[in-house]
Order: C-alpha cells, then sequence, then structure tokens
C-alpha cells in the first residue's frame, strides 16, 4: 500500500462520515423559529465530521467523549471537562467516542433574538473583541443543570415557558461567573449595529404596555421609519409583534391559575371584556376556559 492510500485510510477510519451541510437545529425537527431548543445529542458511537450551519447560538454540554469545532477564526477541542460556546455561524465538528461509548452532549440552542434580549434585560453590552467560539470548564452546576434537563425529559422541549427559563438559568450563571464571555457572542452576532440598538430598546419595553408610537421615539425614529426598519429586523409588523408577545404573557399567567380579571390591565387591556375578546380571537378560546383546557404549567 502507497503512503498516500494509507494516509487515505486512515483519514477514513477517523471520518466515518461526511455528510452535506446540517442545518441546525431544524435537523433534529425542532421549529426553525423556536427560540430556545433543547436536545439531547448521542452519536452512535461513531466517529463523526460534519459541515454544520447554526441559525441558532448553541451551548454543548459534553457529557462523553469528545469534539472538536473549527469555525473561520479558530479551532477547539473538547471534552467532557468542558463546554461550548458558538455563536450562529458556519463550522465543521468532528466526534470522537471514548473507550467504545458515544459521544453524548446536552445541546441548548438559542436564538440571536433570545440572545440580544438576555443582553438587554442584564445589561450586557457588546464587547469589543467578537468571539465566534468559546470553551471554558465545566463545573458541578453545569453538570447539574445537564442532569436537570435530563430529568424533564419531554416538558424541557414541549413547554416553550420552561425552556426559556432553563435557557435564562444557564445563560444568566455563565454571565455572572464569566462576565465578558456573552458579550464577545454578542459581538460575533451582531452584523447591523443600528438593529441591534432597535432590538434592545424593544427588549427593554415590549411587555411594559408602551406604544408603537412611543417605542419610535424612544428609538429617534419616525414611526413609520421605525415600522419599516422593524419588519427589517423581525419579519413581521411592530403590532403583530407586540400582540403576539401580550397573548403568550397572557397564557402564561393562566397556565399559573392566575384569572383574567387580575391580569387584564398589566397587560395593558382597559376591561376584562376587551382582554377576553383578543385572547378568544387569539387562541380560540375564552380566558376563562383556558387554564381548565390547559392545565397548570408543571
Amino acid at each position: 500500500m502507497s503512503p498516500h492510500t494509507a494516509m487515505a485510510a486512515r483519514w477514513s477510519l477517523i471520518c466515518l462520515m461526511v455528510v452535506a451541510p446540517l442545518l441546525v437545529p431544524a435537523c433534529f425537527g425542532a421549529d426553525p423559529g423556536a427560540e430556545v431548543v433543547f436536545h439531547a445529542y448521542a452519536n452512535g458511537g461513531k466517529a463523526v465530521r460534519t459541515q454544520v450551519m447554526l441559525t441558532h447560538h448553541l451551548l454543548s454540554l459534553l457529557q462523553e467523549g469528545e469534539k472538536e469545532v473549527l469555525v473561520a477564526s479558530k479551532r477547539e477541542r473538547v471534552d467532557a471537562s468542558r463546554l461550548v460556546l458558538l455563536s450562529a455561524t458556519a463550522s465543521i465538528m468532528s466526534e470522537h467516542s471514548l473507550q467504545g461509548s458515544p459521544m453524548r452532549s446536552s445541546l441548548l440552542f438559542f436564538s440571536p433574538a433570545f440572545l440580544v434580549d438576555f443582553c438587554a434585560r442584564h445589561r450586557v453590552s457588546v464587547a469589543r473583541q467578537a468571539m465566534e467560539i468559546i470553551s471554558l470548564p465545566q463545573d458541578d452546576f453545569t453538570r447539574h443543570f445537564a442532569r436537570s434537563i435530563e430529568l424533564l425529559g419531554p416538558l424541557a422541549v414541549k413547554d416553550g415557558s420552561l425552556a426559556r427559563t432553563k435557557a435564562e438559568e444557564i445563560l444568566l450563571y455563565l454571565h455572572v461567573r464569566y462576565p465578558e464571555v456573552l458579550a464577545a457572542l454578542l459581538a460575533a452576532s451582531v452584523q447591523d449595529k443600528a438593529a441591534l440598538s432597535l432590538r434592545f430598546v424593544v427588549s427593554k419595553h415590549q411587555d411594559a404596555g408602551v406604544s408603537v408610537p412611543e417605542l419610535a421615539f424612544l428609538c429617534h425614529m419616525s414611526v413609520s421609519t421605525f415600522k419599516r426598519r422593524f419588519h427589517e429586523v423581525y419579519g413581521t409588523t411592530p403590532g403583530r409583534y407586540l400582540h403576539g408577545r401580550r397573548m403568550e404573557r397572557a397564557r402564561t399567567m393562566l397556565a399559573r391559575q392566575l384569572r383574567p380579571n387580575d391580569i387584564y390591565h398589566e397587560l395593558g387591556y382597559a376591561s376584562l371584556s376587551a382582554f377576553s375578546t383578543e385572547f378568544k380571537k387569539h387562541f380560540g378560546v375564552a380566558p376563562k376556559c383556558f387554564e381548565v383546557q390547559v392545565g397548570p404549567l408543571a
């Protein structure tokens, strides 16, 4: 066997499978529009090298095996002693099993919009130096967090409110422990500074009953310019976006057994009847019947 053939054979053993670029997390069956997605991943014990196009940022909590990640600016190789934060970008991932055990990891995908909203709420500024990939040591908290996701099982996937709360928990822990990390990840994900500024204002006030003209004023824009820029950034009109946020808050409150009469004013409605009409139009059921149908959140 020639040296060239031998080298090719060794490479084929290391990388048993090379596939076309995967759109992640959609390839796991996730809704591309979801803010937060949890996925328990195992590679079946085979070495895998894959081109991956991430539409969401990724936190990978490795539990067994090794992973090597290549992005345009850097290469990281990690095992179960470390975690990886990766911005929504193109990457090449190589996975290796150890001692015949499958490579396992707990994956948290969070959208660019979710990261911006989180950074706005917790006063995280954009770092001067962007980092597309960040490796950090795992500790007892991150390992117990991964275990808590396993214990939640389908609830971590099916319940959007619970998934967002768990994502907020681990990101806030990482922000407090490593203050510069999310700022660097945010910098890597920002392509449009004006869009970031608009997102910061919207995320800060979207649940405070602020009107569209008031949001435009806070963004130093005319109403028409704000509506145009908003649609470019969010892909919908500000009115539809704020209405959807309001309905989601109402759903969460009712599922936690709060009464319609206790929440309509907080949601910005002038009367219970106005709230009930909008809620029924959105969900197809009156708010007083909603909690009975869906049951309280676990």
